[in-house]
């Protein structure tokens, strides 16, 4: 009977998700309809559910009214919208809602409420339920929520609206208990995009399981037909060909997805600058200052995943980075980063000390951006772990052959059968580590391989409930001494720069407008795709070209070959800003004669090397070389 009523309760669940796909005009269609369904119906019932539970605690109507009476009946019409064939008012009304409980209870609950990350569930749903040419809807969506988290902080500040009184013990029960509520629906969101990704995934499990099928078949007729032996060679051949195809096939997908993920990341980040830029002044509200630090520490770590994800894929190829050792003060550069994972660390409020032998040299030769790539994945990962209020303690020391990086946390501890799985690549330890924690399992993996590429090696010691301690062991050669070079600010470019700007996201729009205008450069013009961009370019005739390559209608390979074929305009110089996060797609469009290539996420100071270069010095090969450092250092 209990099964049977489950398998009830399914389909009863599966025909409400199902609502109005019917009607829809196609594949793409039905699954925004059921996108708004399943988001709908799953707050709707949270929302009554969590209304009424907080009312037993704070019997306040001020709660319980606005949940049971209207918003969640407000999400479970949005069901009928669909059942009536109105979609976009489905969508629309949908955004709407959010917004006024956002607004509502975030002014209400304003210590309970995680208003941010419900900001960040609004702007990922925005994406999913709004058709890509749907640009406006897409953009002024994505925008709410940040509006939104503004209005909240100025009423936080200057308490217009006041909360519902409530003791600090009652505070903290109810925000223990939203907290989860918001991370399901994060999760349910991202459960959403991987919905996107299924149908590849499962043609490509077919395609695999298939491969595993013939191999078996092979290897029978081998041992019982001996007299076969030249035509089941030949069958292997084409079998290991057909398996070379799947794994460059992962490969595509992976950078597929690396350019899908990049291109809303150089929003985020892009935005969190010009935020930090515009609360820099010392009247600034301190903790939108902080929000904003975080949300650009937040990015960071975003950006850190997706190129953990690239860079297990690359060794997984076989392609491995050559060493490229440089003379550089370890000290100095040892304490920048790990202010910049103290801005990370901070929002759980977990502190970074730093300890460096003052007998160590001041000057050592190593490859720098290997080397940041095993701190960043270290110490991320010992902030994953540590809990709020604890330390984590980075030593550095040396003897006469070797250097010794060590970082010591006060996390939950590892278990000692765990120790050795740790370094494998998507191990997390056990199920309740990932539930608790999340994250990829693939920062430690990449920093043993890269720990090894240098000679090294790396040992990690443990106690459950005290913490863990890794230490790096790395060969150690002195570096010539280097002059220290003084931090400067952007200098202005030349104040008559003509720039046109090729991007079909607006927000890439708003954020290169952004870091334009920090250099000097106004007289900007922009265009959503390379047909009309190229008509830009002749009325406006700029002296640099910033083109992102997947554009609507003509993409960045066409347009750059029209361009070239004209006479009047194949003198501007073309630089590349695309999500494209391969070394080969960056060699491949270097190759065929653009003069740069930034990776998205942007990086001001990137941009400003390379527009630098090109305006300045006239030496395309410079920007060229200059954009490729710049991103190296980025990943």
């Amino acid at each position: 009977m209990p099964f049977l009523l489950s398998q009830s309760f399914r389909a009863s669940l599966q025909e409400i998700y199902r609502v109005g796909i019917l009607r829809a005009s196609g594949k793409e269609e039905a699954r925004r309809i059921k996108v708004v369904n399943i988001v709908c119906l799953a707050t709707g019932v949270l929302v009554a559910i969590y209304g009424t539970g907080f009312y037993l605690v704070v019997p306040s109507l001020f709660i319980l009214l606005p949940a049971v009476c209207f918003f969640a009946p407000a999400f479970l019409s949005m069901v009928w919208l669909n059942y009536k064939g109105r979609p976009d008012a489905a969508r629309f009304w949908t955004y709407v809602i959010f917004i006024v409980l956002m607004l509502y209870y975030g002014v209400v609950l304003p210590k309970v409420t995680e208003v941010q990350l419900l900001a960040v569930f609004m702007i990922s749903i925005a994406l999913l339920i709004w058709r890509p040419e749907q640009k406006v809807q897409r953009f002024v969506c994505a925008s709410m929520p940040i509006v939104c988290l503004v209005l909240l902080e100025f009423n936080y500040y200057y308490h217009i609206l006041p909360p519902v009184p409530m003791s600090a013990q009652v505070q903290n029960i109810f925000r223990w208990l939203v907290m989860p509520v918001v991370l399901f629906l994060n999760f349910l969101a991202i459960s959403l995009y991987q919905h996107n990704f299924s149908d590849l995934l499962r043609a490509l499990r077919s395609r695999n399981n298939s491969l595993i099928r013939s191999r078996n078949e092979v290897n029978r007729q081998r041992m019982e037909l001996a007299r076969y032996s030249e035509e089941l060679e030949d069958l292997v051949h084409e079998r290991t060909l057909a398996l070379q195809m799947a794994n460059d096939a992962k490969t595509q997908f992976i950078s597929e997805l690396s350019h899908e993920i990049r291109t809303p990341l150089n929003a985020i980040m892009g935005i969190s600058e010009m935020l930090n830029d515009s609360l820099g002044k010392p009247d600034a509200d301190a903790r939108v200052r902080q929000m904003a630090r975080n949300l650009f520490a937040t990015g960071h770590q975003m950006l850190e995943l997706v190129n953990s994800v690239l860079e297990l894929a690359k060794i997984e190829a076989g392609k491995t980075d050559e060493l490229r050792p440089v003379s550089f003060r370890l000290k100095d550069w040892l304490q920048n980063t790990v202010n910049i994972y103290q801005s990370i660390a901070s929002k759980k409020s977990v502190i970074i000390h730093l300890e460096i032998d003052g007998r160590f040299p001041e000057t050592i030769c190593c490859d720098k951006v290997m080397l940041g790539q095993i701190i960043n994945n270290i110490l991320s990962n010992s902030i994953k772990f540590t809990p709020a209020e604890k330390s984590i303690r980075v030593r550095c020391f040396n003897n006469q052959r070797s250097m010794y990086l060590q970082v010591c946390d006060e996390g939950r501890g590892i278990p000692l059968e765990q120790l050795t799985a740790i370094f494998q690549p998507f191990e997390q330890g056990d199920r309740e580590v990932y539930r608790q924690f999340g994250g990829s399992g693939l920062g430690l993996a990449i920093a043993k391989r890269k720990i090894e590429l240098m000679g090294g090696n790396i040992q990690v010691s443990s106690m459950q409930g005290e913490g863990s301690n890794f230490l790096i062991t790395l060969p150690l050669q002195i570096g010539l001494e280097e002059t220290p070079q003084p931090l400067v600010e952007l200098t202005a470019l030349p104040a008559d720069t003509r720039v046109v700007v090729m991007d079909d996201n607006l927000f890439d729009h708003t954020v290169m407008k952004h870091f334009l205008a920090r250099m000097g450069i106004t007289d900007v013009a922009y265009a959503l795709d390379g047909s009309e961009g190229i008509g830009v370019v002749r009325e406006h005739m700029p002296d640099v070209i910033l083109m992102d390559l997947h554009m609507p209608n003509m993409n960045g390979r066409e347009t750059f070959f029209n361009l070239r074929q004209d006479e009047a305009l194949r003198h501007i110089p073309i630089v590349a800003v695309s999500s494209d996060a391969f070394k080969e797609q960056e060699q491949e469009y270097i190759s065929i004669g653009l003069d740069g290539y930034i990776r998205k996420p942007v990086e001001i100071k990137v941009l400003h090397a390379v527009l630098e270069k090109i305006l300045r010095y006239d030496a395309p090969q410079f920007a060229v070389t200059q954009a490729a450092e710049g991103s190296r250092a980025a990943g």
